[in-house]
């Protein structure tokens, strides 16, 4: 409980580090039918793929340095050699970001998804698949930037966005079973089920690849 309440503290504190990403998925979701000149109804098709790239691009903005400042003042170093959890630190700093970063965004979308689409059935079939997609995507990249951690975030990234292809794809179907009464349910529950492996996996990694960076 106190490395939860650590952690919430410090990233709370650090208005640049979630407000930042916030801020840009909000401008993402304003420019959107500000610069495209369609239909109302092309812009509600089209609107699900830019909800789910920008999606993307704030949760890979938001983990750029998620470890870089716990690498920095030796934190990670400490926890390395102590008796502590680090993979449960990190799945706590992981969550932490999720819940500062990747909630507000799906509720922002969420709202967006009613303005546009006009479908507030639609939306409350999309908000759950936003909270469970973020926090995948904020796994996997958290998993990049861990490779990255001293050779800076590209590397992170090229890394990373192939491995989020597969699940773009999957969340391109969960529109079109939305759109025509297909099974919903399942696919959200195969993302459930990515996740539920996810959670334990990747902390775990990270922890093999922190303390190989520290050696």
């Amino acid at each position: 409980m106190n490395i939860f309440r650590f952690e919430f503290l410090k990233l709370s504190r650090k208005s640049r580090g979630w407000l930042g990403p916030i801020l840009v998925f909000v401008l993402i979701m304003i420019a959107y039918p500000l610069t495209v000149e369609v239909s109302n109804l092309e812009l509600g098709q089209s609107f699900f793929s830019v909800l789910w790239i920008a999606t993307l691009l704030v949760m890979m903005l938001a983990t750029e340095d998620i470890f870089l400042e716990d690498y920095n003042d030796g934190s990670l170093e400490q926890l390395s050699i102590s008796d502590g959890n680090l993979s449960f630190v990190i799945a706590v700093k992981i969550f932490i970001y999720w819940m500062l970063i990747g909630i507000p965004i799906s509720i922002i979308g969420f709202l967006f998804c009613i303005g546009i689409t006009n479908s507030s059935q639609n939306s409350i079939y999309v908000l759950p698949i936003i909270l469970v997609a973020s926090y995948i995507f904020i796994n996997v990249f958290s998993f990049g930037n861990a490779l990255s951690l001293t050779k800076g975030s590209v590397l992170g990234t090229l890394v990373t966005l192939p491995l989020l292809l597969p699940l773009l794809i999957v969340l391109g179907k969960v529109i079109v079973a939305i759109n025509f009464g297909l099974n919903y349910f399942g696919f959200l529950l195969l993302l459930l089920g990515i996740l539920s492996i996810i959670i334990f996996i990747v902390p775990m990694i990270i922890s093999y690849i922190i303390r190989a960076h520290l050696e």
